[in-house]
């Protein structure tokens, strides 16, 4: 705001921006203070709109005033204060008025000390603001200009404070939406509130809500309504002798209005940086959860299009847990951009989409709007296969990837020839840095296609532990396993040396060396994913 400077009549006003500042309330005794002509007149600590607070002079002698260099504080005291100007004269009778633009002495809305001293230092007027907060566009005024008792009053800025008339309340609101769950606004008047009112009409319904004064704010919680009304309102507001104002102006007969659309209220991603190969998990709490008949997220992968002529997006319906859903766009090892968005559908058919399609430039049918993530490739070493080769019983070769990429084929290939019939072919597993021996920890060869008498290739990519989940292809997974081929009559261990345990009681023997094996993942072999 430009600095102005205001004659009125025999006045002299100068302008300048205070900003209110909100404050705790303040309680204190005053200094001692000299008598004077000039005396503190008005002050105004929390004007509407945001405008600057400003302190009013008055000089109740009968000869003008030259008043340059006396100080006006937000202090008890002139120390730090402003100076008024050189060459500032007020008139007998007069008012003196300065703002924070030019002053810098801002006034708390929660209440200060404000002070008035000769050039000297000596203090010859002081007051302490009440609490303001809740009277906005009010000021703090004397009720005869230059004597008597203090009080909240109607803003008379550069003329007597005795001319202040019957105003309707000041009222000061924002538009109401459909994501405020509280709505605030803030109603003064010298002459008391008597109510404040939320007038709310969703569809054909009406409902008049009363606000109540909580920290210097007239509030109410806002009824939801159904997703695909038309909700209009207007907030009135009466002072104590029965004047009223309305938010929108002419609230009353022409309503501020709204369209219930719902929406994506919070939305939290785990995992969305630049970069970053793992799962991103996407948790989202909708508006009217209770509404919502399903939630989707869709998803473009590096190189996938989305337009007039490609749909190549993936969808993903989220999973609900009482009033939040949430899903995963799962990790991948390609370099490039993910793009996403989430739709919002109610069960009277509305869609509504994050980002919010309203004249922006997000199009849910053109990929190339959708927010994104980076994905990086990661380069692997070369995988190095690993053969264990045996001369005891029917196995003759063991081929695996000592070295896997996550996420690949782990094909552990067996080789083995036998005068009797092989009947299973499995591979045993546990993972970490202390392998145990579990019974269901295991793949059976026997049942996959390329089983055959002579050999089968066994893949553990999908494999996970039993009870815990551990997958045997996630990246830094230490995995042990070991080979058992099966006759009718035997059972056949190997090592990761080739060296073959046996047991021979399924068929009448009498040696089984299984248990001491199993006992003994040191001798199993192991691969380690990248």
């Amino acid at each position: 705001m430009k600095n102005l400077k205001y004659i009125f009549l025999s006045i002299i006003m100068l302008s300048a921006t205070f900003s209110c500042v909100e404050d705790e309330i303040m309680i204190k005794e005053g200094p001692v203070v000299e008598g004077s002509v000039l005396k503190l007149n008005e002050i105004m600590s929390k004007d509407v709109n945001d405008a600057p607070d400003w302190v009013e002079v008055y000089n109740s002698g009968t000869t003008d005033m030259d008043i340059s260099g006396y100080v006006i504080n937000d202090k008890p005291t002139a120390a730090g204060g402003y100076s008024i100007p050189a060459g500032t004269i007020i008139t007998a009778g007069g008012f003196y008025l300065v703002d924070a633009n030019e002053s810098g002495e801002s006034i708390s809305s929660g209440g200060e000390d404000v002070s008035l001293s000769e050039p000297n230092g000596t203090v010859i007027d002081h007051t302490i603001t009440p609490d303001m907060s809740s009277n906005v566009g009010l000021t703090w005024a004397r009720e005869i200009d230059g004597a008597g008792d203090w009080k909240v009053s109607s803003p008379t800025p550069g003329s007597s404070n005795g001319s202040a008339a019957n105003t309707a309340p000041i009222l000061s609101a924002e538009p109401l939406t459909e994501a405020i769950e509280v709505y605030a606004v803030t109603a003064s008047d010298a002459d008391g509130i008597s109510s404040v009112k939320l007038i709310f009409m969703p569809g054909e319904s009406v409902q008049s809500i009363d606000m109540a004064l909580v920290d210097g704010e007239y509030k109410t919680s806002v009824p939801k309504a159904l997703v695909g009304q038309v909700v209009r309102y207007y907030v009135v507001a009466k002072d104590n002798t029965g004047l009223t104002t309305y938010y929108p102006s002419n609230g009353n007969n022409a309503p501020a209005e709204f369209t219930v659309v719902g929406g994506v209220k919070d939305l939290e991603i785990v995992g969305e940086m630049d970069g970053y190969r793992g799962d991103v998990t996407f948790t989202v709490m909708p508006l009217y959860p209770d509404q919502v008949d399903e939630i989707r997220l869709y998803y473009l992968l590096p190189g996938e299009q989305q337009d007039d002529v490609n749909d190549e997006k993936t969808k993903v319906v989220l999973d609900q847990n009482g009033a939040v859903f949430s899903g995963v766009i799962p990790a991948l090892n390609t370099e490039g951009d993910v793009r996403y968005y989430i739709r919002v559908e109610y069960v009277d058919g509305t869609k509504t989409y994050y980002p919010i399609e309203n004249g922006g430039d997000f199009n849910h049918d053109l990929g190339t709007t959708w927010p994104s993530y980076k994905v990086e490739a990661i380069t692997y070493d070369a995988v190095v296969e690993t053969t264990v080769t045996s001369t005891e019983g029917p196995v003759t070769s063991i081929t695996f990837p000592a070295n896997p990429i996550p996420g690949s084929d782990i094909n552990v290939v067996v080789a083995y020839a036998s005068s009797e019939e092989i009947v299973e072919a499995r591979i045993y597993f546990a993972v970490g840095d202390t392998p145990v021996y579990v019974k269901a920890n295991k793949i059976s060869g026997e049942d996959d296609a390329s089983f055959t008498q002579t050999g089968v290739t066994i893949n553990l990519k999908d494999a996970v532990t039993d009870g815990d989940g551990l997958s045997l292809s996630e990246t830094g997974a230490k995995v042990s396993f070991y080979v058992r081929i099966a006759t009718n009559t035997k059972e056949y261990y190997y090592s990761n040396t080739g060296a073959m345990s046996i047991d021979d009681t399924p068929g009448g023997g009498t040696t089984d060396e299984s248990d001491a094996f199993k006992a003994d993942p040191t001798l199993w072999n192991v691969y380690t994913v990248q």
